[in-house]
């Protein structure tokens, strides 16, 4: 059985990593990231590092979040404060802070906590025991300019002093000048391809891309491939016919272009 070129379309941060795993293990891909990531233009980055020193846990909502927090810090020589613990939400943000860990100072040591059970997200981060109650806890939430406000008011019904800060912003990319042939080329022969797509925004600008090539309906059916149910549910929205889910990580990614 031929195994599935795969386009990932994570941001170019993330994509990077996740593509040098899977040819590792022997995958055909290529990399359109279909959003673009970057740093909050003026923010004070001393003056946040100074506010984190202070909290008991620090909550990073996504792996973008991750890499432009970790790489913002280490640009300016900042290290990553003392006995401040880390919130991620599963396995791919664990592994985007993972590469950090011998990169920034004082991250290596850093208590890491994150979702037990699947869905893995900002919610189930939430259930984690030692969110539970935080009176009086200075807690902050590192997220994307135009992040989900009702967990923020979770944490602070359970009297968390929250410091909620926008720290990256998420915009518009497209698939490389070839994209367009290449993809036309497998259509023409029928080979085997999947969309790996970790949001429901870039499983759209995916699709609007898709729409305007001959090969349209083709690729409308091709597998995509993503880890959350409310992501899985807008890509079907989105007109994506095949939407398969796969668990979390490069490996749970990994073990589902196998079972292509």
């Amino acid at each position: 059985m031929n195994r599935p070129s795969v386009v990932l379309t994570q941001p170019a941060q993330r994509a990077g990593v996740l593509a040098e795993s899977l040819r590792a293990r022997g995958v055909d891909l290529v990399c359109w990231p279909m959003t673009s990531i970057g740093e909050v233009p003026g923010l004070d980055w001393p003056a946040l590092s100074a506010t984190l020193a202070g909290c008991r846990w620090v909550l990073l909502p996504s792996p973008g979040a991750i890499d432009v927090v970790m790489g913002a810090l280490s640009q300016r020589e900042l290290g990553w404060p003392a006995a401040v613990g880390v919130g991620v939400i599963g396995p791919g943000s664990r592994e985007a802070l993972e590469r950090w860990r011998g990169r920034l100072a004082g991250l290596h040591a850093v208590q890491v906590l994150e979702p037990r059970r699947a869905p893995h997200d900002a919610d189930a981060l939430l259930a984690e025991p030692e969110l539970a109650s935080l009176s009086g806890v200075d807690v902050a939430v590192l997220r994307r300019a135009d992040g989900r406000e009702a967990w923020l008011q979770t944490l602070r019904d359970r009297g968390a002093r929250l410091h909620a800060v926008s720290v990256y912003t998420a915009g518009d990319a497209v698939p490389p000048p070839d994209a367009e042939h290449w993809i036309a080329a497998r259509a023409a022969r029928d080979a085997p391809l999947a969309f790996s797509v970790a949001s429901a925004d870039a499983g759209a600008r995916l699709g609007r891309f898709v729409d305007g090539l001959a090969c349209a309906g083709w690729a409308r059916g091709r597998p995509v491939l993503t880890q959350h149910p409310r992501i899985a549910e807008a890509l079907v929205r989105q007109g994506w016919r095949r939407v398969e889910r796969h668990p979390p990580g490069a490996d749970g990614l990994a073990a589902a272009i196998e079972s292509i």
